[in-house]
């Protein structure tokens, strides 16, 4: 059966393949990555409920999922060759970091999908080893977001201790392999590096900021939309560049009327380059302007604090600073790459369900814009547990699944 390019198979679940392999898990095997995408390529819609099933299913025969190296033959085809840029950062001190990347091969289209998919299961598969550690909300999210356990009292129960080792081992197998996805997309970094190198900020400083800027993108990335992650991770490093801009060039707001003298200025030293050949010593345009040489001067110096929006980048494609500067009236891009017909259409269908299990889909999913959320933080939303919001989830997803909703959306399947 022919797939889409996030995976998934038209038409929902095939509920006997995926049981059929269930079915063929055995304790003691060893489930790599590649093994774990073979049980994740059901459709969108049943990505959860196929999913919760495995986690149960691999827990209850003690399976672990090994990671994969790049070079590894399974995982041949996620990968392209590594980045490579003709302009080296050889004076910006970093080069020892250009060569280290230079050695990493790239995630394709393939493999973002494969990360995003693989990526969900491994934190539901972590959120729920964390359910009987009972953690407040603050240092659960904050395990997720570190990939390990925050300090916990000390204890001789040995079933408490067997929950705390198997949490341990499950944040460990999510965060190997964000780190991997990370690895993998570096160089949409390094790409942004060098376009907006030599703007005043220090080259090391950009590099961390932006591959910081890569978590924040993994966790608010859904390959349900069919987006690449590339496209979606390059919106995250431009903002993290916005804010390092910010923070360290200095703003001056300018009175109206220096800026008037200003263009007068301005147009007073167009006026002496096209008849002179030359511009204006600050004496000449104070006598122009009937004002202090002192005050022409320090009118002059305002100027030096301001970058030029139409400033060039080192860009092959003719970028300016002010490209670099979000437009508010723009959706962004996580908005503007859905389809608005589809849009339109989930809005329907999702009308039809209850108010509550809607609610649940627009924050689990993010389909009112904004971040996904987790079964736990929904949960405090709605002042219920998490496994009650998982069990609305599903009664949501299974009236989406009935005939005459399902065929509403039938034209949008890949």
């Amino acid at each position: 059966m022919k797939k889409s390019e996030n995976g998934s198979v038209p038409g929902g679940c095939c509920n006997g393949s995926f049981s059929a392999k269930l079915r063929s898990l055995k304790a003691g095997m060893a489930l790599d990555w590649r093994d774990l995408d073979e049980f994740l390529d059901g459709g969108a819609f049943c990505f959860p409920s196929e999913s919760k099933k495995l986690m149960r299913k691999l827990d209850r025969l003690k399976i672990a999922i090994k990671p994969l190296s790049p070079d590894h033959p399974k995982e041949k085809d996620s990968y392209d060759p590594p980045y490579h840029q003709q302009n080296s950062l050889r004076r910006d001190g970093v080069a020892p970091y250009e060569q280290e990347l230079h050695k990493l091969p790239r995630l394709n289209r393939v493999g973002e999908f494969r990360m995003g998919k693989r990526y969900e299961f491994l934190v539901m598969r972590a959120e729920a080893a964390l359910n009987p550690l009972k953690l407040p909300a603050e240092k659960r999210k904050a395990a997720i977001t570190k990939g390990r356990l925050p300090a916990l009292p000390p204890t001789r129960s040995e079933k408490r201790l067997a929950q705390i080792q198997r949490a341990e081992a499950r944040l460990r197998e999510m965060a190997v392999l964000r780190d991997a996805w990370i690895r993998g997309t570096l160089y949409i970094v390094m790409r942004a590096v060098h376009r907006y190198r030599n703007l005043g900020i220090d080259t090391a400083d950009l590099i961390q900021e932006g591959n910081m800027s890569l978590f924040q993108a993994i966790e608010g990335f859904d390959w349900r939309r069919s987006v690449r992650f590339k496209t979606y991770a390059e919106y995250w490093v431009n903002q993290a560049f916005l804010k390092i801009l910010y923070n360290n060039v200095r703003t001056v707001r300018v009175p109206v009327w220096v800026q008037k003298q200003l263009k007068k200025i301005k147009d007073l030293q167009k006026t002496a380059m096209q008849s002179r050949g030359r511009p204006l010593s600050a004496q000449e345009l104070g006598e122009k302007l009937g004002i202090p040489t002192e005050r022409v001067e320090k009118l002059l110096e305002t100027k030096r604090f301001a970058v030029s929006l139409d400033a060039k980048i080192n860009d092959e494609e003719g970028g300016r600073v002010g490209d670099l500067i979000e437009d508010e009236r723009i959706l962004p891009v996580e908005d503007r790459v859905v389809d608005i017909p589809l849009r339109d259409r989930l809005d329907e269908v999702l009308q039809e369900l209850p108010e509550r299990e809607r609610l649940i889909l627009n924050l689990r999913y993010g389909l009112d814009g904004k971040s996904p959320k987790t079964l736990i933080e929904i949960g405090e939303i709605l002042k219920v547990s998490a496994e009650r919001v998982r069990q609305l989830q599903e009664a949501a997803l299974k009236r989406m699944k009935l005939p005459r909703m399902k065929k509403r959306l039938q034209s949008f399947a890949c």
